[in-house]
């Protein structure tokens, strides 16, 4: 029972303090560029995992993985701490500061949003790229090193996956200020589904560093556009319950996806067949999303 009451925790402050804060607050504070802005918050993310996993890895390997997790769990009331100094919304400082930036977007409630096409064209498509964290994501280092590329190699090119992921995250992040969160969206869903399938021959008959760089520019910028995207079309001032009514879908991408992938390993002995089949949900997402209605608000 440890391991299940634990994985809820997990599950509540990983929802609680990575995805919902971060989007309200970037919205609130910079409604004009929001875009490049929540793109370079998202690049948390892909840093994150850059420094802290080898320091945690390196900590359960030298003592054992109590001390791991209860330096993880030192380092969240230390990042707590520095939020509740730090972190303020703008309404507890001075208007004025602020009223530069603030630019007139849809004000949609959750029970307004539950009536529009709009909210399921959203809801389809993040539950569909969402997939890219649970059926692709977690087997990019076992699928490169099954397809014979060394583990060393495997682990620099997983090095660049990420780095291009916070390129990704900022790129788009510029694009979606200009063009739009819905038509970056698609490009990128479409972007996903590509080189998922290209993906199934790296380290064969394409070269891995054409491949996997690609993938994780795409992968990685998709963290803050589904976000943008709630924010385009129903506002910044109800983003927090849209936002977790559509993060409810995650669940089935994150139950189906290692069912796929793992299902795929076991009877063909590779995780092709699982990115095909990740390349066609991400199609239908990029399909889904073009039925969405986002107002063209002047940032």
């Amino acid at each position: 029972w440890h391991w299940y009451a634990l994985s809820v925790v997990q599950s509540f402050t990983m929802i609680g303090a990575a995805m919902l804060p971060a989007g309200k607050l970037v919205g609130l504070w910079f409604p004009n560029n929001r875009g490049k802005i929540l793109g370079m918050a998202a690049m948390g993310n892909n840093f994150g995992g850059m420094a802290v996993q080898p320091v945690v890895a390196l900590l359960i390997s030298a003592y054992s993985w109590k001390l791991g997790y209860t330096a993880i769990g030192i380092f969240g009331l230390l990042v707590a701490a520095y939020v509740s100094f730090i972190v303020k919304n703008p309404t507890q400082l001075s208007q004025s500061k602020i009223s530069d930036n603030r630019v007139q977007g849809p004000d949609v409630t959750l029970r307004e949003a539950l009536r529009t096409g709009t909210f399921y064209a959203i809801v389809v498509s993040v539950m569909c790229g969402s997939f890219t964290y649970s059926a692709l994501l977690p087997q990019v280092s076992s699928h490169l090193i099954n397809n014979g590329i060394p583990e060393a190699t495997a682990a620099i090119a997983l090095s660049l996956f990420a780095t291009c992921g916070m390129a990704g995250k900022f790129i788009f992040g510029i694009l979606a200020d200009r063009y739009g969160s819905k038509i970056s969206m698609t490009i990128d869903l479409v972007g996903q589904a590509t080189f998922a399938v290209l993906l199934v021959y790296a380290g064969t008959e394409l070269p891995i560093w054409l491949v996997v760089p690609f993938m994780g520019f795409f992968l990685g910028a998709f963290g803050a556009l589904f976000q943008l995207i709630i924010m385009d079309s129903f506002g910044i001032n109800h983003f927090g319950s849209i936002m977790g009514v559509v993060s409810i879908t995650n669940a089935i991408s994150f139950f189906v996806g290692p069912i796929i992938a793992n299902q795929s390993f076991d009877l063909t002995g590779s995780y092709g067949a699982a990115f095909f089949i990740t390349a066609c949900v991400f199609a239908i997402g990029a399909f889904s999303i073009s039925f969405a209605k986002v107002p063209k608000t002047a940032r």
